[in-house]
């Protein structure tokens, strides 16, 4: 007999690639497992499943997009949760762990369901915890969410470890579930040439705990002119106004322009993020928390020398055999400024493929 679920979670961008992927896969391959998805935003993804489009499929900017999701927040997708409750009953119901409890709780209330799974990917945990911590009703609310749910996933062992720390008491439900990387991103890189520049690329969402600020106002200390050498900042998945303001304020008191470029919410997949990489010589990662992000994984596959705050997840890699990280002495502007320019006199190689 078929297993139905509902998958309650983004159907634009990001995470959703992936899932839309594993579904319209799914759908192909008759698999028993029938997925639907009642989406968190606008569907701009094509689908061969069921997919409940409480938020519409036409992306829109600015007024517009907040005044539709706010009316779709109110009013069309508890319509949605109400016909759903009547009509029909799922074997799973899978939620995502950076939604707000108010609304993981209105689908849990709502929704007929045997079974449920509380999804906590990469540093959603990390980026949202402070917010809960500091607030009781909040955390209330999120404790209620926790203790409704039958399982809690994660994709990341630091965000597990902190998260167990934390909430020892639900300890039981946890799972662990570490992602890979597709098969294509291990095929032979081409190999990096000496040129009379270095490409650096930092892909990290621009939220305070990631110090993407530093890593820019580090990099034109380091290099001012007549270096050559260019960063490409890119934060496809959220950001923090303040830290996207001291990035601007860096590059125009150090007249950067031509040289430090930053792209935000702009999705990068396929063969055009694998380009990212395969165009860079370094990949920064400095943030002050203990995780593994995939961008490392990713820059390990295309060739290119990461390099990383002095923290524990990052030091591990030596014990796995990685060679080609680059640990900074402590996560600050000096440390990171000694690093490039270590990097730029060849006292670290500029080019390395492991």
């Amino acid at each position: 007999m078929s297993k139905r679920v509902l998958f309650y979670g983004q159907a634009t961008g990001g995470n959703a690639l992936i899932w839309f992927e594993l579904f319209n896969n799914m759908v192909k391959a008759n698999d028993p497992i029938t997925i639907e998805m009642l989406a968190r935003t606008e569907c701009t993804l094509t689908h061969d499943f069921k997919v409940y489009k409480a938020y519409g499929s036409k992306s829109s900017t600015d007024f517009f997009a907040r005044l539709k999701k706010a009316l779709a927040s109110k009013f069309t997708l508890p319509l949605y949760l109400e016909y759903l409750k009547r009509h029909t009953k799922y074997d799973l119901l899978v939620l995502q762990g950076n939604y707000t409890p108010e609304n993981n709780l209105k689908v849990l209330n709502k929704i007929n369901y045997s079974t449920s799974l509380l999804n906590i990917y990469g540093s959603d945990f990390i980026s949202k915890w402070p917010k809960v911590k500091n607030n009781t009703k909040l955390r209330s609310a999120y404790c209620k969410v926790l203790d409704k749910v039958d399982f809690i996933v994660f994709n990341w062992y630091s965000t597990f470890e902190l998260f167990l720390k934390e909430f020892p008491e639900f300890s039981s439900k946890l799972k662990l579930f570490p992602w890979g990387i597709q098969d294509e991103w291990w095929d032979i890189p081409q190999r990096k040439i000496e040129k009379d520049k270095l490409n650096f690329l930092s892909t990290r969402a621009l939220h305070a705990y990631n110090n993407v600020d530093k890593v820019v106002e580090s990099f034109c200390i380091a290099f001012p002119s007549p270096s050559k050498n260019m960063l490409k900042v890119i934060s496809a998945y959220g950001h923090d106004e303040r830290v996207y303001e001291n990035i601007i304020n860096s590059i125009k008191k150090y007249s950067m322009e031509d040289r430090v470029s930053i792209e935000i919410d702009k999705w990068y997949e396929g063969r055009e993020l694998m380009a990212l990489y395969d165009n860079a010589d370094y990949n920064l990662c400095f943030g002050n928390y203990d995780q593994l992000t995939v961008s490392i994984t990713y820059a390990i596959s295309r060739g290119v020398t990461n390099i990383l705050s002095p923290i524990d997840s990052y030091k591990y890699l030596y014990n796995f055999g990685i060679k080609s990280p680059v640990l900074c002495d402590a996560i600050s502007i000096d440390a990171l400024v000694k690093v490039f320019t270590d990097v730029d006199t060849n006292n670290i190689e500029n080019t390395h493929l492991d």
